[in-house]
């Protein structure tokens, strides 16, 4: 595999994850519509990647495989309500009707989980190194506009519940530089089919639950309803659409 190629695609998808991130950062007006795009890819990168792929790789057939599911997503559960919320102005509401609601550490959290599975994508870059250089061509591109819609979503979970910009900043580049350690990893060591299956699977029922719990709500706002909705339909569009292309 040509060294320049394989450096270029990793350099392009780890910036796609930045530029992504530079939305947000820019347009901080609109972290509300850009939290509403993320929940739709988040349960759409759920249920049309992680889930299929996950399912093929365990190889033990569906009930197994949504059994890891629904047990990540209830591990989550049970660790986001052990937390204890803090009644806040949710400033993201200025243009719609304000309400007092519950600040969720899981927010950060869900940031943190997006560097896992930044990570998670670094390892199947690196098993498309192995392949042939259209392959590598193929995920690359798939995962540069994958990892644009991660940049977005890491930035907004942190931007939309109050924390610094400079926490956002931070978290972005570490999405980023977690691409490349997976990458690194998946190159130094092969994980198991069983193995990555697993761990694909058990970050579906993670943004199953984040997106359901803690984005989704999102939407819900009278005054800004139809903008969220279609902003959450868009985001579960673009990952629709990566997923055909890709495929």
């Amino acid at each position: 595999m040509p060294i320049v190629l394989t450096g270029l695609t990793v350099l392009v998808v780890a910036g796609a994850t930045l530029a992504g991130g530079a939305i947000p950062l820019r347009l901080d007006r609109h972290t509300r519509s850009f939290l509403s795009f993320s929940a739709g890819t988040l349960v759409a990168l759920a249920l049309l990647e992680l889930v299929p792929e996950g399912t093929e790789r365990l190889a033990r057939g569906p009930h197994p495989a949504l059994l890891v599911v629904l047990a990540a997503f209830l591990a989550t559960l049970l660790l986001d309500k052990l937390h204890v919320l803090h009644p806040h102005a949710h400033a993201m509401d200025a243009d719609c009707p304000p309400e007092a609601h519950e600040h969720r550490p899981l927010a950060m959290h869900g940031a943190l989980g997006l560097l896992v599975h930044s990570a998670v994508d670094g390892l199947a870059l690196a098993a498309a190194v192995r392949q042939s250089p259209s392959t590598l061509l193929a995920v690359g591109l798939a995962l540069s506009a994958h990892k644009f819609a991660d940049g977005i979503t890491t930035v907004s979970l942190v931007l939309t519940h109050h924390h610094r910009r400079g926490a956002a900043v931070r978290l972005l580049v570490g999405n980023a530089a977690s691409l490349l350690v997976g990458f690194a990893a998946g190159l130094a060591a092969t994980l198991q089919h069983a193995q990555l299956g697993g761990l694909l699977l058990m970050m579906a029922g993670f943004f199953l639950y984040l997106g359901a719990s803690d984005l989704i709500p999102a939407v819900m706002t009278p005054v800004c309803r139809r903008r969220d909705v279609l902003a959450t339909a868009l985001g579960m569009a673009a990952v629709g659409l990566i997923s055909l292309v890709a495929h």
